[in-house]
């Protein structure tokens, strides 16, 4: 990945940051992604940024992952927001020094970039959708407000045909995140819908000792290939328990995705590769 000068970007470009330094430690490199996240916040409107969660996937102990990973957004989005709730704004990922035959793919895909593939509802309607399928398909109780971690469900809601996935009111026994059962499944619904991954999907294979940071409102994110018990170090920035007119906030930007934003579309989503 060629590096950029970080002064020629601009606040409004969404972009991910890529650390090659070779972090001994996962405290150094959260420590680092802390400073790094911390100096580009002076334009965040909402209340500054805390960890609001740490784990290790898979965790230690336990067996490798499944060797794919739809695309999602960590902690999800708020797209009917009702109730106070936790919002992750960005998400770090390390590999520990010295783990070696580190093969699965981080798969980051710049959310302006791919919906300006094809044409969507305005902004009204497209909140009146995710309402919707959130009352059908998504909250399992309406009173705590909708809130979606699936890229595809997003996907579903804002399509004029009707859902094509299952509904988690109806089918009590699914579990978050089995939407496909592989890459090709996810690859034919996004074609279906006139979107084509493949087109601007970013792959990092991150290695021992290094920490990629993303924003995780700007960009949905899988992986494709397996992780072995205790590989992946995650942490996330964001906001505990959020009031629901911020969490509008976090929303809108997700609406300008869809309908447009500052970000020119056929430019690559800006990446910075730090040495």
């Amino acid at each position: 990945m060629g590096g950029m000068d970080e002064g020629s970007l601009t606040w409004d470009e969404p972009r991910f940051w890529l650390m090659e330094r070779d972090f001994g430690t996962g405290e150094e490199a959260f420590a680092a992604a802390e400073n790094f996240v911390g100096s580009r916040l002076s334009a965040d409107p909402i209340e500054p940024l805390t960890v609001i969660g740490d784990y290790v996937i898979p965790p230690s102990g336990g067996p490798a992952s499944r060797d794919f990973q739809t695309l999602h957004f960590d902690f999800g989005l708020p797209l009917d927001p009702r109730t106070s709730q936790d919002v992750a704004h960005y998400t770090a990922l390390y590999i520990a020094h010295g783990d070696l035959n580190v093969t699965a793919v981080t798969r980051l895909v710049p959310l302006v970039a791919l919906l300006a593939q094809r044409d969507w509802p305005e902004r009204a309607e497209l909140i009146a959708r995710f309402v919707a399928y959130g009352r059908t398909h998504g909250a399992r109780d309406d009173r705590m407000g909708y809130s979606e971690g699936s890229f595809a469900r997003v996907i579903d809601a804002a399509v004029t045909s009707p859902p094509l996935l299952v509904s988690v009111k109806t089918d009590r026994e699914f579990l978050c995140g089995t939407e496909f059962a592989d890459l090709g499944a996810e690859d034919v619904f996004f074609q279906r819908h006139g979107l084509d991954i493949a087109a601007v999907e970013i792959d990092i294979v991150l290695q021992p000792g290094q920490l990629l940071v993303f924003d995780n409102l700007a960009f949905a994110h899988g992986r494709r290939g397996r992780r072995r018990p205790g590989e992946l170090h995650q942490r996330f920035y964001g906001h505990l328990r959020l009031s629901p007119a911020d969490q509008q906030g976090v929303r809108e930007r997700l609406l300008s995705a869809f309908c447009g934003s500052s970000t020119d579309p056929s430019t690559p989503a800006s990446s910075v590769s730090i040495p």
